[in-house]
């Protein structure tokens, strides 16, 4: 929970540019909205990074079959 700026029942926290807001509505919590907020991030950064590393492994692939032929 590093980083967050709590106010109230709220949190914010700039990512990339971008402002975050959690609130505990949902949550019940705060802590438990922000964990919430912070796994499903760390789970879409681990997915683009698998996605990015198939592009790179496939470039690399294509460089190798091209100096193949």
């Amino acid at each position: 929970m590093h980083g967050w700026v709590i106010l109230g029942d709220a949190a914010t926290k700039r990512v990339n540019g971008q402002e975050v807001i959690v609130t505990a509505h949902r949550f019940g919590s705060l802590d438990t909205a922000i964990r919430a907020w912070e796994d499903n991030e760390r789970r879409r950064m681990v997915h683009e990074l698998g996605n990015l590393g198939r592009l790179v492994n496939d470039a690399l692939d294509r460089l190798r079959q091209a100096g193949n032929t």
